[in-house]
């Protein structure tokens, strides 16, 4: 019996990743053979509660079956395990507090000039907005964006870094195999392809309220620094931001409108000492060891009127009534000057009545 499977057999077995390496811990410092393992007691031995160790026990019996069971699924799906006994364990994750014993990948777990963004499930479009210039600003670099494919802040930030060719990962708060949102399954097979999926939870596993705050460790532990775009008071992105913290990871914030109740978070994390993210140059700081990763510049003809609208929203004059009233002119002319520039990919909606640019 291999250290690896054991860990695998616990997870296997729903074992939180604390109690797993526990138990592995004991039979090593103890010199005892891990296929031993069920010949311990480990609550006499003050490892695990009563019911932790009962469950060990019932399950142990089952041994070659679970780890039978987790092979094949995962080969059915193509996804891979890697332990924290393994080289390929993500060096930044070995040495946070309750490190995992085992993440499950999908993908090509690539890991450089990491950096997290996270942010409310339900966002404003100054929230969308500040994503989409954020990363478009950094895509001319080799970051790989981290984030958690939750609904709001989280998919968006994947699929701007998609759209970018930047590298980006996912970390679940479910089964690597149980997509959720189930609306994202799209942005699941694209990030499974382009970057990588990785989960520290059991096949199978569904949403609850324990696990998405559980993985928001591996969230800051894999990244160098956090973004945190918009946040409630009371917002999960917080939890992130403060592991972050206590991880020794640099915490950037984006302050938002005063009476905006998503931004109340980041507003009060700058208050408590997060770094303002007020200009690109603040990331690009802290990230010495940039490498230049494509050519983003293009020559975009237009003409005049075209030009005219484009220069307005560059200004940050992006409602299509307050440009209107700078030309001068109807709506349906101006709509008609955005749709054309919409559809060459220079300039995109970002509301109903808003736009960025693009190019």
């Amino acid at each position: 019996m291999e250290k690896r499977d054991l860990l695998i057999f616990l997870n296997g077995i729903n074992f939180s990743s604390e109690n797993s390496l526990k138990i592995l811990n004991y039979l090593m410092d103890n010199n005892i053979p891990i296929e031993d393992f069920d010949k311990i007691d480990f609550f006499e031995e003050k490892v695990l509660s009563k019911r932790s160790f009962d469950r060990l026990m019932e399950k142990a019996p089952e041994f070659e079956l679970i780890i039978d069971k987790v092979k094949e699924k995962i080969t059915s799906i193509g996804v891979k395990i890697i332990t924290i006994l393994d080289d390929e364990f993500p060096e930044s994750l070995r040495y946070i507090i309750d490190p995992p014993s085992v993440l499950y990948v999908k993908g090509n777990l690539k890991i450089y000039n990491p950096i997290a963004f996270v942010g409310a499930r339900s966002h404003s479009s100054y929230g969308n907005m500040a994503v989409n210039k954020i990363i478009d600003a950094i895509s001319s670099f080799d970051f790989t964006i981290v984030s958690g494919m939750a609904y709001g802040i989280d998919s968006l930030s994947h699929k701007r870094a998609l759209q970018n060719n930047l590298n980006t990962i996912a970390v679940l708060g479910t089964g690597i195999d149980v997509i959720y949102p189930k609306s994202n399954k799209a942005l699941y097979e694209e990030i499974s392809k382009k970057g990588a999926i990785i989960s520290e939870f059991a096949l199978g596993t569904g949403a609850n309220k324990f696990t998405f705050p559980m993985r928001n460790r591996i969230i800051s532990g894999l990244s160098k620094a956090v973004v945190v775009v918009e946040a409630k008071d009371k917002s999960g992105s917080l939890i992130t931001a403060r592991l972050a913290a206590e991880q020794g990871k640099e915490v950037f914030a984006v302050p938002g409108n005063i009476t905006s109740i998503y931004s109340v978070g980041t507003n009060k994390l700058i208050r408590d000492g997060a770094i303002p993210l007020v200009e690109v140059k603040d990331i690009l700081d802290y990230y010495p060891d940039l490498n230049k990763n494509k050519v983003n510049e293009e020559n975009v003809e237009m003409d005049v009127e075209e030009l005219a609208v484009y220069n307005l929203i560059q200004r940050g004059i992006n409602n299509t009534n307050d440009i209107c009233n700078n030309l001068d002119n109807e709506v349906f002319y101006i709509n008609k000057i955005l749709t054309k520039l919409e559809l060459r990919g220079i300039i995109e909606k970002i509301s109903m009545n808003e736009f960025q640019i693009l190019k």
